[in-house]
């Protein structure tokens, strides 16, 4: 029925349950959309399609879970992508557009390990096999060598209970 373990839907369309969020709520799996213009794109995951004995497992284990998504976040921001994690919701803000479906592969392979029956990842996911095929506009699509200098560094914000990272130019 779905050729990737994530929806895709425009930016601009409204936040409505679509056949994918219900997929997701029918087979407790991880709901994760793609909201993209034609440059920038958010990858979210969202708690609700998972079940309950899930819950518990996330907040547990929430630092590792932390540490993961953002080892994929930074496998695929730039210098204008944001991240944000709770317990509830994970969220790449800004990606590349290029970058947006091997990011959503990977964070739903993540968020699966915490299915009832999953073994949990203990390290960083592993690439996925699904990488971002190179385009003229960036033709190193998928290969963030960054130099020292320019490494990213992750800022909490305090208000929204969120982390941004933030990438030197």
């Amino acid at each position: 029925m779905f050729d990737a373990p994530f929806d895709r839907v425009e930016a601009s369309a409204p936040f409505a349950d679509s056949d994918w969020f219900h997929a997701c709520r029918q087979t407790q799996t991880p709901y994760v959309v793609i909201r993209h213009t034609e440059q920038r794109a958010d990858v979210l995951w969202d708690f609700v399609t998972l079940p309950e004995c899930c819950d518990a497992a996330i907040r547990a284990h929430f630092e590792a879970l932390e540490q993961a998504a953002r080892a994929i976040f930074l496998r695929y921001a730039d210098a204008e992508s944001h991240l944000r994690v709770k317990p509830t919701l994970i969220g790449f803000d800004r990606l590349p557009i290029e970058q947006a479906e091997a990011a959503a592969d990977a964070l739903y392979a993540l968020v699966a390990t915490y299915l009832p029956g999953a073994r949990r990842a203990t390290v960083t996911p592993p690439p996925t096999a699904t990488a971002p095929l190179p385009t003229r506009s960036n033709p190193q699509a998928g290969q963030h060598a960054r130099q020292a200098s320019k490494s990213p560094h992750i800022v909490p914000d305090r208000e929204s209970l969120s982390l941004h990272v933030v990438i030197p130019i």
